[in-house]
């Protein structure tokens, strides 16, 4: 556990002490602690053992075995040719699992990156809300999907540019590593929509009736779930309601908080993407499959409440910088007290590869 509460710790220290005698500003110290975040993520999860995440041991097989077959037999392969792909060319430079796993984790962060950095404005509150949310264990497990999922925010920097058709390429190559990536598709379309307070009106009791009748219309679009996906889309009590507690939270607190007048075009269009995280959510409770496909905005989260404090009204000035401090210091503790326990696609406790496990 060491190794997560340096990743965490020294990022928001930093971000928070000041050295006498040296004076840094608050934008460089917010670059420099996102950076050492990333960076030592992309160590952790390079190094890890292979038993560090669920599926981690299956990703190395996968390698191993799309590295011996010839290009002509991975035409068979009718799914997901992208990571298929993907692997054979690694392949070609080495045959280390370990290198595989270096080079996965390097290509995630950096296509994750840039975007965090360049909207970074709240290092430590970011740092600790990224680390709560499940993207962050799927880091070490998903591989494949995490990729999908990468090649998201540069499907997001084409989006917010108005680049349609650059988006619609980074979509289906996401695709082609996950087929749940097809949740992009909404992005251009929700980032433009310009859902303010006075729209609530309508989104509220249109989130009300999704939430009532979740079962009826997943069975419904679980239709089409099954026939175009690999995904078996039947009904199950899964409990999971925590998440959509907090998402919730969050969205009254992005709209209570702000003054409409002081949010730009990017702060309304990630609200966007929070709105569309609670509604996928709500079918979380009833199938996982929900929270895969939630995956692709819920990691927008992190970059939006910052944003949100920033343009907070008068009003609630006081109450904005109170709730950053808290949550700050209960997402830092509560991700340990999480750690601690079961679950965590077996990322917890963490080991080196070259330990003996």
């Amino acid at each position: 556990m060491l190794v997560f509460f340096i990743l965490l710790f020294v990022p928001i220290v930093y971000q928070h002490v000041s050295i006498k005698g040296h004076y840094t500003d608050n934008h460089k110290k917010n670059i420099r602690a996102i950076t050492f975040f990333f960076v030592f993520l992309t160590l952790l999860i390079t190094l890890r053992h292979e038993s560090v995440g669920n599926d981690t041991r299956n990703y190395i097989m996968y390698f191993d075995i799309f590295g011996r077959m010839s290009w002509y037999e991975l035409r068979e392969i009718g799914i997901e040719t992208g990571f298929v792909y993907f692997n054979k060319l690694i392949s070609l430079f080495t045959k280390t699992p370990q290198v595989f796993l270096a080079v996965s984790a390097a290509a995630v962060s950096a296509m994750i990156y840039p975007t965090y950095k360049r909207l970074c404005i709240d290092s430590s509150l970011t740092i600790v809300t990224y680390v709560t949310l499940s993207t962050f264990v799927m880091m070490f497990s998903g591989i494949r999907q995490m990729i999908a999922i990468a090649i998201g925010f540069i499907a997001y920097e084409f989006t917010r540019k108005k680049q349609l058709l650059p988006f619609i390429i980074c979509v289906v190559a996401a695709i082609s590593f996950h087929t749940s990536a097809f949740m992009l598709a909404f992005m251009y379309p929700l980032y433009y929509a310009k859902i303010t307070k006075k729209w609530l009106w309508a989104v509220i009791p249109s989130m009300t009736v999704v939430f009532v009748f979740n079962k009826p219309i997943f069975t419904f679009l679980g239709l089409f779930v099954e026939e175009y996906t690999e995904y078996d889309a039947s009904i199950t009590q899964t409990g999971a309601y925590t998440m959509l507690f907090l998402f919730l939270l969050f969205t009254v607190f992005t709209y209570i908080i702000p003054d409409e007048s002081k949010l730009d075009g990017e702060t309304i269009g990630l609200r966007n993407f929070l709105l569309i995280s609670v509604v996928i959510q709500m079918f979380a409770p009833i199938h996982t499959l929900a929270m895969r496909m939630n995956y692709y905005y819920i990691i927008f989260i992190p970059l939006l409440l910052p944003k949100i404090i920033e343009a907070r009204s008068e009003r609630w000035k006081q109450v904005a910088i109170t709730a950053r401090h808290v949550m700050v210091v209960f997402f830092f503790i509560y991700f340990f007290y999480n750690a601690s326990g079961d679950g965590g696609l077996n990322v917890f406790p963490y080991h080196f590869f070259w330990e003996t496990v």
